[in-house]
Order: structure tokens, then C-alpha cells, then sequence
């Protein structure tokens, strides 16, 4: 039985974090019946998101 590589699952978890946070961030960002600092702070979840989805995208390219 050979050694299965673990990089896969963190790279799909990576990914699937990041889409999950850009969905909810835009979903508050475009949600006009919270006030405005609450709408600002979806920016974060956006931001956190992309980050997320950079890190994967590198793993992806650095485990190839």
C-alpha cells in the first residue's frame, strides 16, 4: 500500500474556506438592512477569503 500524500486535503480545504468566507462577506456587504459598520466589516470576511484562496492557488502550484 503506498503512502497517500495529505497536501490534496489541505489544498481543498484551503479553497473551500476561502470560497465559504468571500460568500458570506459579500452576502453582509450586500445586505442593506445592517448598518453601515456592520456591512464594513464583511470586507474582512471578503479579504480573508482571497487570502485564503492565494494560499491554496500557491499550494497548488508549489505540491505540482
Amino acid at each position: 500500500m503506498a503512502a497517500e500524500t495529505w497536501w490534496p486535503y489541505v489544498w481543498g480545504a484551503l479553497g473551500g474556506i476561502g470560497v465559504l468566507l468571500v460568500y458570506y462577506g459579500l452576502r453582509r456587504v450586500m445586505e442593506k438592512a445592517r448598518p453601515d459598520a456592520e456591512r464594513r466589516q464583511g470586507l474582512w470576511l471578503v479579504n480573508a477569503g482571497v487570502l485564503f484562496l492565494a494560499a491554496s492557488m500557491a499550494l497548488a502550484i508549489w505540491v505540482r
